[in-house]
């Protein structure tokens, strides 16, 4: 590592410390408004608990290269990790659980249904796994079922948000405070396969590489500016987006830029931002630009994959797309399930690195659950950006936007297993839909949620003036 390597490490280490200040800012706002609830906690837990075994080993071990008596370079983790992820998922499902019920039983709670479309798609990719022979439910698949089936009774909108938003500060900065302590430790060996970023480095946070990183930045990017209010939040979205550039991905700094400057033009709002005009819709203009860039991004992500480029423009991504394109003929209607392509590393066919997914959004959900899954996938998006109407259109574009641009190259959504930005696909599927004329759930005073106006009466019984409860949280 060089000089100018360490140097830029301890610059990103000084920036997340001093991240700090305007993040404790804008919870000490969200706390004023009364922002935080059950629902940011149950996303806050997915994010943390999910990415706990990589954060803990990195921090403990310094990301060490473990060779076996050959010499080969092993591929996973300690046993140690493996332990401390069965215990998280075990803990999130218990988590999950407690918080279903409890909404179910104290809260009356209305159900979302984005979550439920969601939730058949993780169905429909396990029936494919048990027809094709493989084990029907994982235990990393019934905890993504159960995150789901708690989202279908959470609170949806600014909640749900904050959580995601607090999920990407907290390793946003824990990065930084490794590269501070050992700046060895969150900064990969630049190669010619895999050359330095834009800042010559490739940092990789308190993560295993720069992509996971990566992905988790540009997804959450969206919920840092929505789940925050006031300056602060401009300040954090920058940052973000920064550290996205900083990694050395060029998926990810690509992405990033476009997410701000989308951010920027369509000045997105919930519906419980106050404002002079809070329920005036949006510019016309903001939808027509919103709806062809998110069109045309869908677009060149699906069809990707069947324009078959060059293995030198994109390397082993254009073998492994060649090869799932040509295998969907066998079953194009249903796929193969979630866990046939990484089986492919276990008989040799790939290498580990490529086992995780198809390496694109589009390929991997039709390869697991065939047109059926990719319809399913295609339903999901309409309902994320019509559910909150007109008003909530800019919001939900803005979250599906760095989706989409990193769904070109990856796969920032599974609906085969629980992992790394699972939270990220909990709190977009929490994305506030048009306000209801029912009464609302928010407690008096407090901001978190839309509700309708109440009916101005003339009582006639002292009864009657007692003030209607709301639903607890």
């Amino acid at each position: 590592m060089t000089q100018a390597q360490t140097d830029m490490a301890m610059f990103l280490g000084i920036l997340a410390v001093l991240s700090v200040v305007p993040w404790a800012v804008a919870l000490r706002r969200a706390h004023a408004h009364g922002d935080w609830d059950r629902t940011s906690s149950l996303v806050f837990l997915t994010g943390v608990l999910a990415n706990l075994p990589t954060v803990a080993y990195v921090l403990h071990t310094g990301r060490p290269q473990r060779l076996d008596p050959l010499g080969e370079v092993v591929i996973g983790f300690p046993r140690w990790v493996h332990l401390m992820g069965l215990a998280a998922n075990g803990l999130l499902l218990v988590v999950c659980g407690v918080f279903f019920l409890h909404r179910l039983l104290v809260g009356r709670a209305r159900v979302n249904t984005a979550p439920l479309v969601a939730m058949t798609l993780v169905v429909l990719v396990a029936l494919s796994d048990g027809l094709r022979g493989q084990q029907l439910l994982v235990p990393r698949q019934i905890v993504l079922l159960a995150v789901l089936l708690a989202a279908a009774v959470a609170r949806p909108g600014r909640p749900a948000l904050l959580g995601g938003a607090a999920v990407v500060m907290l390793f946003t900065v824990l990065g930084g405070m490794e590269a501070l302590a050992e700046p060895r430790s969150v900064l990969r060996e630049c190669r010619v396969d895999n050359p330095c970023g834009p800042l010559g480095v490739l940092y990789t946070g308190a993560f295993t590489n720069e992509n996971i990183f990566s992905l988790l930045l540009i997804v959450g990017l969206p919920f840092v500016w929505l789940g925050l209010r006031g300056p602060a939040r401009t300040a954090l979205t920058c940052y973000v987006a920064f550290m996205a550039v900083t990694t050395g991905s060029r998926l990810a700094g690509a992405a990033a830029v476009v997410a701000v400057v989308f951010l920027m033009v369509l000045r997105p709002r919930l519906p419980d931002e106050a404002g002079p005009r809070p329920r005036e819709s949006p510019a016309p203009g903001r939808i027509l630009l919103g709806v062809p860039v998110l069109g045309a991004v869908a677009a060149a992500g699906l069809s990707m994959p069947f324009l078959r480029p060059e293995a030198d423009r994109l390397g082993d991504r254009s073998t492994i797309w060649e090869m799932a394109t040509e295998e969907l003929r066998d079953s194009p209607f249903i796929g193969f399930g979630a866990k046939a392509w990484s089986a492919k590393y276990q008989a040799g066919e790939i290498p580990a690195a490529l086992s995780p997914s198809v390496h694109n959004q589009w390929i991997d959900v039709l390869y697991a659950g065939g047109l059926a899954g990719l319809a399913l996938f295609l339903l999901l998006l309409i309902h994320l950006l019509v559910q909150g109407g007109v008003r909530g259109f800019p919001a939900a574009s803005s979250v599906l936007l760095p989706v989409l641009l990193a769904s070109v190259l990856e796969r920032p959504w599974s609906f085969g297993i629980s992992n790394s930005l699972t939270f990220a696909l909990l709190a977009a599927v929490l994305i506030p839909a048009a306000a209801r004329s029912a009464a609302p759930e928010a407690a008096p005073g407090s901001s978190s949620s839309p509700a309708a106006e109440p009916v101005r009466t003339t009582p006639r019984l002292p009864a009657a003036t007692a003030p209607g409860r709301s639903a607890p949280r």
